[in-house]
């Protein structure tokens, strides 16, 4: 199986833009959310899924740019594997816009 195309909402949901307003430091945060559309493009998403082994076994893989960003800000905020982890299931972990950024 290989990695679908992932086709995150482009404009700001109501939360998001409160969130983005109340940033006042971390403004790689609100660049990623705002121009993630861009940066991970289908062309590049698509290139991307070529890194990947075709298999019909296991699960289907997560796409290729949500892994890239959420590496991206894992690098920025200095969290482990684990706090990334923990932020991307819980939803409810700080930041709040690191969830709404990957997802």
């Amino acid at each position: 199986m290989r990695p679908q195309i992932w086709q995150p909402p482009i404009e700001l949901s109501a939360l998001e833009q409160s969130i983005v307003k109340r940033i006042k430091r971390a403004k790689l945060f609100t660049f990623l959310r705002q121009y993630r559309h861009q940066l991970f493009d289908e062309e590049f998403q698509e290139e991307l899924s070529k890194l990947y082994a075709d298999s019909a076994k296991g699960q289907p893989p997560v796409p290729p740019a949500q892994l890239a960003l959420a590496t991206i800000l894992q690098a920025y905020t200095g969290a482990s594997d684990a706090e990334a982890i923990e932020a991307l299931v819980a939803k409810f972990s700080s930041p709040k816009i690191f969830v709404q950024l990957v997802h």
